[in-house]
């Protein structure tokens, strides 16, 4: 990869770049350089998009439905009322409308997963874009969305996988359901004993996460293969600060109302 690359220049060996769904996506794995590089004269983003919410809807859905959702809601319940957040009448209140929203969950689910995973593909490609025209960047949206929906989806492949495997492999009363992979560093210092730390701090300390991290480095290195005149190093220090500012206000916000 040549991180001197700019907009619409094609690489050394363009002629063998990958060009259709699968070798684009294996390509972002092992030359992401490469592969996103010939995005930016043709995203073809449609295909990758269905891919994406399919494998998301098909995913969630398998997924939670081997999940203890009654256990996680209460465990939630009573974190709420051990923390002051909510008195035993509003947690009988919620209970009740879990009871009576449960009916309805089959069809919820996939839907909210549907609609999140065309929603994270165009937030994160109009991001990148606004922080483009903010730093006089150069470059066109849908190859941003292209580069976006492929790392998005590369990454929820192996997360999945990891997941999936945990699922039948660790009893599920052992599970964190709010960090399960534990791919970060709130997982790491609780699995060193460190406990009690502010809710804020946990949080932020979250996205000190691999996968986390390999989704920045990926879209800075799209970014940069998309665009004129945009060295990788600079795309992945302006995609780290945004990606800084991201942690700090999830992480402020599951503080103020996390359960």
């Amino acid at each position: 990869m040549n991180p001197e690359l700019s907009y619409g220049e094609k690489p050394a060996g363009a002629e063998a770049a990958p060009k259709n769904f699968f070798s684009r996506l294996i390509g972002v794995y092992f030359s992401p350089g490469e592969t996103f590089a010939g995005m930016a004269s043709a995203p073809r983003a449609l295909v990758p998009i269905i891919v994406f919410v399919l494998f998301t809807v098909i995913s969630a859905t398998a997924i939670t439905s081997r999940m203890p959702m009654d256990k996680i809601n209460e465990d939630r319940i009573q974190r709420q009322i051990a923390s002051g957040r909510i008195n035993e009448v509003q947690a009988e209140q919620q209970r009740e409308g879990m009871k009576r929203f449960a009916p309805f969950m089959k069809f919820v689910i996939p839907i909210g997963a549907a609609v999140s995973a065309i929603v994270m593909v165009f937030a994160f490609a109009g991001l990148a874009k606004l922080v483009s025209m903010i730093m006089g960047i150069e470059n066109k949206y849908m190859p941003l969305v292209s580069v976006t929906t492929y790392t998005l989806l590369a990454i929820a492949i192996v997360t999945t996988a990891i997941f999936a495997l945990l699922l039948f492999i660790k009893p599920l009363d052992e599970f964190d359901w709010d960090n399960p992979i534990g791919s970060n560093l709130a997982a790491l210092l609780t699995a060193l004993g460190v406990v009690g730390m502010p809710r804020f701090v946990t949080g932020l300390l979250s996205f000190v996460d691999v996968f986390y991290i390999w989704k920045v480095v990926l879209i800075a290195i799209g970014c940069a293969a998309v665009s004129r005149k945009l060295k990788t190093s600079s795309a992945i220090v302006y995609a780290g600060l945004v990606a800084s500012v991201i942690a700090l206000i999830f992480a402020s916000f599951g503080a103020i109302f996390g359960g």
